[in-house]
């Protein structure tokens, strides 16, 4: 007796659920599994996931997505009742399909997704899916709608969930295709540890909830004590950190001020999400005794501030650093190329990921977000004082 017949076996054989055959047993396309069908679903078998059965609207979809042929690969599971809402599941390889009633469709989650609904308490938050992962309209995200909110995930910035009213404004407002907010780059929060006021922080603003109303809003961006910064006022805070640090060795110059090359995407490192980086240039000389032409230093920095909320500073870290030189060739010194790589090495390793305190925040101003914008302006967001 196979592995599937006694599966069926278990299952009740032609009495159960499953009743009769309907195909000999088969091996799949992929000739590692195999599978046969019965008049009330399949059963399917892999030496790794062991022999389990598929049925109903959870079948219906499998075979949609292609069978195992699709990224959710083999059944892990039997179809299994929810541990809340009445509702049936069966994992696969790649991930969940899940039914709930009196839904005529069954739903998949997958990825980053489904990593991110299951953080989140699986569908005793969220609820269960009602659209299986779809592709955001720029090509580059993707996104889950579940009962009572959503999942979106981009690269740069990972999965983040969004609901009840900040979701509300943000769908009436354009969802990610709103420029003026963008996807979610964190999931709900409480604006304080103890307070009952709510923001959902996006790529190019905040929406925020005042406990007891009936509606979210988009936050301005705070100008109080020239909180946000221009992208000029930024570049002199940066030079004020970088030209100090770069000119301690008196024989080093600059040729040409630090000037913004760019402002690169968010990042996400596996586990939070950093902000966009100021990728900073200048020019350097190096004096030497010796009539041909200093050596030259073109460096680039990258450079990304946030807000550590515990201590209540603004803060900026050097996060890379590359550098290129040029020697004129003959020098009576001698200078090498490596020579000079190795002494910015050991100048600026050191400072990588040191934090460079910027601004201090004062009591009674709660800062939510301090996010570096497209265009270089770094925008604070602060929670309403009334």
């Amino acid at each position: 007796m196979s592995e599937i017949d006694k599966k069926h076996a278990e299952l009740g054989g032609e009495k159960g659920f499953l009743g009769k055959p309907e195909t000999e047993e088969r091996v799949a396309p992929d000739q590692v599994g195999k599978f046969r069908h019965f008049q009330g679903g399949s059963i399917y078998w892999t030496p790794q996931t062991g022999a389990h059965e598929v049925h109903g609207l959870i079948r219906n979809k499998w075979a949609q997505l292609g069978w195992e042929r699709s990224f959710l690969g083999y059944p892990k599971t039997d179809e299994s009742p929810s541990p809340v809402g009445n509702g049936k599941y069966n994992q696969f390889q790649g991930g969940t399909i899940l039914w709930f009633p009196p839904s005529k469709e069954a739903f998949e989650v997958h990825g980053a997704i489904r990593s991110k609904w299951g953080q989140l308490g699986w569908e005793g938050f969220l609820g269960f899916p009602v659209t299986d992962e779809l592709t955001t309209p720029d090509g580059i995200g993707r996104f889950n709608h579940f009962q009572n909110g959503s999942i979106y995930w981009k690269p740069s910035i990972s999965a983040h969930e969004v609901h009840g009213l900040i979701r509300k404004y943000w769908a009436a407002h354009g969802w990610e295709t709103n420029p003026e907010l963008g996807y979610p780059i964190s999931d709900e929060l409480p604006t304080s540890q103890a307070g009952k006021n709510r923001y959902g922080d996006f790529e190019n603003g905040v929406v925020f909830w005042k406990h007891g109303t009936s509606a979210a809003k988009a936050l301005e961006k705070s100008t109080l004590g020239n909180a946000s910064k221009s992208v000029h006022e930024v570049l002199a805070e940066i030079s004020n950190i970088v030209v100090p640090m770069l000119t301690s060795n008196d024989k080093i110059y600059i040729r040409n001020a630090p000037f913004l090359v760019e402002v690169t995407d968010y990042s996400f490192d596996g586990t939070s999400v950093h902000n966009r980086r100021y990728k900073v240039h200048t020019d350097l000389g190096i004096d030497i005794t010796d009539p041909m032409p200093d050596p030259t230093v073109n460096l680039d920095l990258w450079i990304e501030i946030s807000y550590d909320r515990s201590a209540k500073i603004v803060q900026a870290f050097l996060t890379q650093w590359s550098v290129h030189v040029h020697v004129p060739f003959p020098t009576s010194v001698g200078l090498k190329v490596s020579t000079v790589v190795d002494q910015f090495r050991a100048q600026l390793d050191p400072m990588l990921w040191k934090p460079n305190d910027v601004a201090k925040v004062p009591d009674g101003v709660n800062i939510l977000s301090v996010k570096a914008m497209p265009n270089g302006d770094l925008n604070v967001y602060m929670e309403p004082l009334v």
